[in-house]
């Protein structure tokens, strides 16, 4: 609290700022105009309003501070709680916010700047520490004020995007859903299936297993929602700890590139199947990506991103039938030799290199051809042979599959 009251060139400062209000709060305004861009996008209307005004009541306690010494707290500063709540639900970024205020203080000290007396430095320098104390008031109130409704606001979206996602994965009204959420439904969704394994850290001894798998979580929520969408259209998704369902506005990012970030930021290896759909058919495409994830987990791929188009040939040996039965007999006899079946799966993904099977399985090549004579014996399917290479292919996936 100050010992007297401030004057400027023999003035109560105060009254140099009430006396001259209009013309104080119109150069606030020219300020933040000129210099924090979001403001000079704002409509006349509202900066002449809600804007107006608010600088307005600031600058009063700004004055009144000036005349008592006190900083102000509790009932004084509710305008200035209830414009940032505003501010918040409009979108408008913290930063933003908080920069007004802190111009406005500059603008008042150099608006009775000029007009102190050497005599009266003490007076200046309480001066600036008003403003300096008031601004730090200023900044936790609508800090806080500002956070409590952006969190109301976020819980609002994410329950509106929680609603909309179940109604699309059970095949309801999304129309309806979406009208209420105030969300907007694009013209057709890419539909990503996502498996990944656990965290190195879920494997240590001594940890606590779910922090870490809410972590990883989190960490993949965050990439994301980082993916830019049209507005009202966010991507959604359903997660679990092992694999999920998202949904993203077509056309789709770079999902190689959105695979590859979330694996760096979960650490951990992801696969991505996708498909497309408009929103009275995601539950169809739901279920093919899922069937997508199990063929690429049925047959080994590697983690990548994955299309139907990709899989076509495993995919199709995946659905039960007879042929596919049939097939699968026909490697039935290297059941209980995994070496046969190591060197043959290795042998067709090398494009039957028989040196480059040799290598990745550390044995010579003449093993390489001995194996591949164990499993024409047994299956009467000859590897080498290019005859019997597509019935082959096709038994292994069938067998696989099965």
């Amino acid at each position: 609290m100050t010992d007297h009251k401030l004057t400027a060139g023999g003035i109560p400062v105060d009254r140099i700022l009430t006396g001259q209000l209009g013309r104080l709060v119109d150069q606030v305004l020219e300020h933040l105009v000129g210099s924090i861009p979001l403001y000079a996008q704002l409509p006349r209307e509202e900066l002449q309003g809600d804007i107006r005004q608010i600088t307005e009541r600031t600058l009063r306690a700004f004055a009144e501070t000036f005349r008592t010494g006190v900083i102000p707290t509790g009932a004084t500063l509710e305008p200035l709680r209830e414009s940032a709540a505003r501010r918040a639900e409009e979108g408008v970024p913290l930063e933003a916010l908080l920069a007004a205020y802190h111009l406005g203080g500059r603008v008042c000290a150099d608006f009775v700047a000029g007009g102190f007396r050497p005599e009266e430095l003490p007076d200046a320098l309480a001066l600036n520490r008003l403003i300096l104390d008031f601004l730090q008031q200023v900044t936790a109130t609508v800090s806080a004020s500002y956070f409590e409704e952006r969190q109301i606001i976020a819980g609002e979206e994410q329950a509106g995007r929680q609603s909309l996602l179940t109604t699309l994965l059970d095949g309801g009204p999304a129309a309806e859903t979406a009208r209420r959420t105030g969300l907007q439904l694009p013209a057709e969704y890419a539909v990503l299936g996502l498996a990944y394994g656990a965290h190195a850290d879920e494997q240590q001894p001594g940890v606590d297993v779910q922090i870490v798998a809410r972590r990883k979580l989190r960490r993949i929520r965050l990439e994301l929602d980082r993916i830019t969408t049209g507005p009202g259209s966010p991507p959604m998704a359903a997660l679990s700890v092992a694999d999920g369902i998202v949904l993203l506005p077509a056309p789709a990012p770079d999902l190689d590139l959105l695979r590859s970030r979330i694996g760096k930021a979960a650490g951990v290896e992801l696969v991505l199947a996708v498909s497309t759909a408009v929103p009275d058919q995601v539950p169809g495409s739901v279920e093919l990506v899922r069937d997508l994830l199990d063929v690429v987990r049925i047959h080994r791929r590697p983690p990548g991103v994955y299309r139907l188009d990709d899989l076509v040939l495993e995919y199709q040996l995946s659905r039960p039938s007879p042929a596919r039965d049939r097939l699968a007999v026909l490697l039935q006899p290297l059941t209980d030799r995994a070496d046969l079946l190591a060197t043959l799966r290795c042998y067709l993904a090398n494009s039957r290199n028989r040196r480059q099977t040799a290598t990745d399985l550390h044995v010579h090549p003449n093993t390489v051809d001995y194996r591949l004579r164990q499993v024409a014996r047994l299956t009467g399917l000859d590897p080498t042979q290019a005859d019997d290479l597509p019935r082959l292919v096709a038994a292994l996936a069938a067998y696989d599959a099965s």
